[in-house]
């Protein structure tokens, strides 16, 4: 009767199908099971029981999303989306406002009582409609301020500033001391809504809302926020976050969001405790060039007005469409209140009386205003100012300027202390060169007018012909994916992909030149549903649902630009609609089926970017339920995480430079619904949103470190942990009331698997405590494993359809108790391994950090495909680095 020892020195190999189950080519295989539930793969050769989940927060709001916000500063940061509305943990509880009794007089802006008008140079504030409206100019600002009262008892109470704003920019500031902004540092705010933390430690403190720009500013309300969850209103929701469609990148202390039906949206931190959600908005483009068969009026220079069109053209949804228009000749208004003050200039060029414009001085005032000329630097900007003329009263003349064919710029200024009082009416009138101007459409009126907001200011009122509107409006579409690549951010929308000037995300400005140049690029996909990811790798890759699109420059160290462009398909996999994500130079997205898995990674030649599948050992390792979520684990080893609509999870241990790609099944006593994973110190942490006992949770994974015995050991599910008090006997686990649960106490399983406790009124009741123990409640479960079909070597060289048996199995274990541990020919016959090492006997929860005993006898029934079968049982821990069986077979 022949026998091999057949050893597994590695069990790394994860989960493969059953149709690789005789793969005896591949030397994979060896390392592989037909089952690893609960067990995760390590890229150094061992298998472990995971970690447990421990219980974080309550998040029943029905479809949430979790967001990845990566931080160094020392907090774990987790936005959480959920129908229209956002909500944030922070070090593992959700950002909550205390009670205070501090209010805002009028904030909710029923009248302008309590708020002082502090503006300047013309610009004005006042309440209409439930609204604060600050009209600011070009030579003033608009503001209101108001000293807040703080009672003694609220001192060194954080408290909440909440804005709410229709039409920004809005600048905010709030200090000890009137004009300060200790409190809360100036913040320059957009349409949306902000919740700024601030601990006052003085009883008045001194509120500023200002507006420095030539337009309206409206502002909803300025509140204290009451107690309770910090909640920020969002545009998404419950089916938007279930259809998946919400795609996000992080830049620094901002979350860039975009999903196609809504305009973009900026998710601001701007402390542990202060987050807003606000649109994203771009004043300069990208634009595309109209027909030129309809002409378009405007009615201010700067500010607020109309534009009529000469017919009918406009619709409701452009109301955010940007319109630039190119204008023949300039005139610049400008009027000053201030000292010192420059206004804008005019463009002059050409020879003789091509070089003569208006100029005009009026109102009434006293100072003096200089004209002022300055010659073209050679990049289109004015150098260096000297002074035309100066004058202490009215008047006005033409003036030509004598240096043909140079071109120059004149503006009026007032230099310090050159204004005493009054309004210095000034005004520059020249019919030549042209000008563009940029607004923002702001209302709809009809067909033929809408109200606009000027951005960038026009030089003329005349019609005209010449002109571009924005490519994102709710009447061209919003972008469905964004990204953050070599220095510019990326919008995509349908096939085409809009990069911002590097290093200006909000900056589309086409008039920059050169390398540094917006790029306004389509991919050319053969696609009906455009772009649904894109994601910066070595290249920058679009997925769509057809192919997954490379964009290439001419190398791997060109950047990118407007004229270095060249999208190939790299594969024609085709995708889901739920964001791709990244490691290191992989990329790893959803197949369109949704149950499909893979992996674009550089080829083999380097340049260029290739698919392969991750599923290929195992097709059915989602058992046919679609992926909904995935992100990715960094540390300690590479782990992809997968969610799944039946509500498990899959956990692909990834590391394609050892070769290993092992999938593993995770399961609980309940539904995953969602996963992000959050750089972290020593471990990621990862968080799982999970319904288990009739609601959803916000659950993290316990670190390896925290799951190897002693004192602290945290293998259970939805489990908390105490440090007990002397003489504690009860503790308060709610979230599992009515469920059967392990106790872990200083090193020592006081209830197992065998032994569960049920917990009653939302409490579980121990022997008293002498104070400092640590106490962990939780969940039990099991991690199961199984061993491919046994084909080792055999006297005709395999085992395959031989009748065999395992009579002898060899474990090297690490960090293990084997209270938990059972082996056996199949999950319904287990038993326990020997209770002795040698001739000594193992007492009950002893912890081997080593254990490589004599090969122990399995009971295991002669078959054509004999297995072996381990179980493990939290809350004991268990580590496999090897094991070797003693094969018997009849040929």
């Amino acid at each position: 009767m022949p026998r091999v020892s057949a050893p597994v020195y590695s069990l790394n190999g994860g989960e493969v199908g059953d149709e690789a189950l005789s793969r005896l080519d591949l030397e994979r295989l060896q390392f592989a099971g037909s089952l690893y539930q609960n067990l995760i793969p390590r890229v150094i050769g061992s298998m472990t029981l995971r970690p447990g989940l421990e219980y974080i927060a309550d998040i029943d709001f029905g479809n949430v999303q979790l967001l990845e916000y990566n931080y160094s500063g020392g907090s774990t940061l987790i936005p959480i989306l959920s129908n229209l509305e956002m909500r944030v943990v922070k070090d593992n509880a959700l950002v909550t406002r205390v009670a205070v009794s501090t209010t805002i007089t009028n904030g909710a802006f029923n009248s302008f009582v309590g708020w002082t008008d502090a503006s300047t140079g013309g610009a004005t504030v006042g309440v209409a409609s439930g609204e604060l409206i600050l009209t600011g100019t070009t030579q003033g600002r608009a503001s209101a301020k108001q000293t807040v009262s703080v009672a003694s008892g609220d001192l060194s109470k954080e408290h909440a500033l909440r804005v709410s704003l229709n039409r920004g920019p809005l600048k905010v500031r709030l200090g000890s001391t009137d004009g300060a902004d200790d409190l809360i540092r100036e913040a320059v705010l957009e349409d949306g809504e902000h919740s700024l933390a601030f601990t006052p430690t003085t009883t008045s403190i001194y509120l500023e809302l200002f507006n420095d720009e030539a337009r309206n500013v409206r502002v909803f309300s300025c509140l204290i926020e009451g107690a309770g969850v910090m909640a920020i209103p969002t545009p998404w929701t419950a089916t938007d976050i279930s259809d998946n469609i919400i795609r996000y990148k992080q830049n620094k202390d901002v979350l860039y969001a975009a999903s196609g039906v809504y305009q973009q949206r900026e998710i601001q931190r701007r402390g542990d405790t202060s987050w807003g959600v606000q649109r994203y908005k771009v004043n300069d483009g990208p634009f595309v060039t109209s027909d030129g068969t309809i002409s378009l009026d405007p009615s201010v220079f700067t500010g607020n007005g109309t534009m009529g069109a000469s017919r009918p053209y406009f619709e409701p949804g452009m109301v955010g469409r940007l319109f630039r228009l190119f204008q023949s000749g300039q005139t610049v208004n400008e009027n000053f209140t201030t000292a010192p003050a420059e206004g804008v200039r005019i463009r002059v060029s050409g020879v003789d009386a091509a070089r003569t414009f208006t100029w005009t001085v009026s109102g009434t005032w006293s100072g003096t205003v200089k004209l002022q000329v300055a010659t073209d630097d050679g990049s289109g900007n004015p150098g260096a100012w000297t002074d035309v003329f100066s004058r202490t009263s009215n008047g006005t003349a033409n003036y030509t300027d004598p240096d043909d064919n140079v071109v120059k710029f004149f503006r009026f200024a007032v230099a310090t202390g050159g204004y005493t009082s009054g309004t210095i009416q000034t005004s520059l009138v020249y019919a030549g060169g042209s000008q563009a101007g940029i607004m923002r459409v702001t209302a709809y009126n009809s067909a033929t007018s809408v109200n606009v907001e000027v951005l960038s200011r026009l030089f003329s009122l005349n019609a005209t012909f010449e002109w571009d509107h924005s490519v994102w409006s709710d009447y061209d579409g919003w972008p469905a994916a964004v990204d953050v690549f070599g220095g510019r951010i990326y919008w995509s929308l349908s096939d085409m992909i809009y990069g911002s000037v590097p290093d200006a995300f909000k900056s589309f400005d086409d008039e920059v030149e050169g390398n540094s140049a917006p790029i306004s690029r389509s991919i050319n996909a053969s696609s009906q549903r455009g772009i649904l990811w894109m994601l910066g790798l070595q290249r920058l890759i679009a997925g769509t649902d057809a192919s997954e699109v490379s964009i290439k420059a001419s190398s791997f160290d060109e950047p990118l630009t407007a004229d270095s462009w060249f999208p190939v398909d790299a594969s024609t996999r085709g995708c889901a609609n739920l964001r791709a994500v990244k490691a290191d130079k992989d990329g790893i997205f959803v197949q369109a089926s949704g149950t499909g898995a893979f992996r674009m990674a550089p080829d083999q030649s380097g340049f260029d970017y290739s698919s392969s599948d991750l599923m290929a050992m195992h097709e059915e390792i989602c058992d046919g339920s679609p992926i909904v979520d995935v992100a990715v684990q960094r540390k300690p080893d590479t782990v992809v995480w997968f969610i799944l609509a039946n509500g498990e999870a899959r956990a692909l241990t990834y590391e394609p430079a050892e070769n290993v790609i092992a999938w593993s099944r995770v399961v609980t006593d309940g539904l995953f619904k969602r996963v992000v994973a959050v750089r972290g110190a020593g471990q990621d942490s990862v968080y799982f949103a999970v319904v288990r006992n009739g609601a959803q949770r916000l659950e993290r994974l316990a670190k390896l470190t925290e799951c190897r015995g002693g004192a602290i050991n945290c293998l259970a599910d939805g489990f908390k942990r105490f440090t007990a008090t002397a003489g504690q006997t009860t503790f308060s686990v709610a979230h599992l009331d009515g469920k059967d649960v392990t106790v872990w106490v200083n090193g020592a399983a006081v209830h197992d698997q065998e032994d569960l406790y049920t917990v009653a009124g939302s409490q579980v009741v121990l022997p008293a405590m002498t104070g400092g123990e640590n106490v962990v409640i939780g969940l039990p479960y099991t991690g199961k494993w199984q061993s491919t079909k046994l084909a080792y070597g055999a006297a005709n060289g395999s085992a395959l359809f031989h009748k065999k048996r395992v009579s002898q199995l060899g474990l090297g274990l690490t960090k293990t108790m084997l209270d938990g541990l059972r082996v056996g020919n199949s999950f319904s016959n287990l038993r326990r391994l020997t209770t002795t090492k040698g001739d000594k006997p193992i007492p009950a929860g002893y912890l081997f950090d080593d254990f490589d005993a004599d090969m122990m006898s399995v009971s295991s029934d002669w078959d054509t495909d004999s297995r072996i079968c381990l179980e493990a049982r939290a809350p004991y821990p268990f580590t496999a680095s090897s094991l070797v069986m003693d094969v018997k077979t009849n040929g």
